[in-house]
């Protein structure tokens, strides 16, 4: 299988889109507030057209024989309180038929050279406490824990 990892055009926003959407489809069990319309809301439109085109971060398209299958978008994140610079990867997905092929590995191997590229010295990533899949899949390709995001379910004022 020849995967191919390419950069993001402005054409690919649809592409993206799409691929963002699997993602979302797939964490629907994993986090009972994700809007699962926000992909094609005019915000994720807009997103995925700045994602796409490069004036938001840097996107690359995994493709097997000129069909995208997978992308990361990656941002500079930061900290503040930090010494590293670090580039986070805002997220990640492989279309379900094509997961467990190397695509996921190709692509984040390519995250890490861009990542170098940027003068980053650390890759950042969040995943849902639910999506165990996903924290395995990052453990095993090096990420460790360094936090736990915590959050209260509140009333909303009248």
């Amino acid at each position: 299988m020849n995967i191919k990892i390419r950069k993001a055009n402005s054409n690919d926003w649809k592409t993206i889109q799409s691929l963002n959407n699997e993602v979302f489809q797939n964490d629907k069990n994993n986090d009972s507030d994700l809007d699962l319309n926000w992909p094609y809301s005019n915000k994720g439109i807009k997103y995925y057209k700045s994602l796409s085109d490069g004036t938001y971060g840097n996107c690359l398209v995994a493709e097997i024989n000129g069909q995208a299958v997978g992308y990361v978008a990656l941002v500079i994140k930061d900290f503040g309180w930090r010494k590293s610079k670090y580039i986070e990867i805002e997220n990640i997905g492989v279309s379900p038929d094509f997961r467990s092929k190397g695509i996921g590995e190709k692509l984040m191997k390519a995250s890490e050279e861009w990542a170098k590229g940027q003068g980053a010295a650390r890759l950042y990533v969040e995943a849902f406490w639910e999506n165990k899949r996903a924290i395995k899949y990052y453990k095993n390709n090096g990420f460790v824990e360094i936090c736990v995001g915590l959050e209260k379910v509140i009333e909303a004022f009248a």
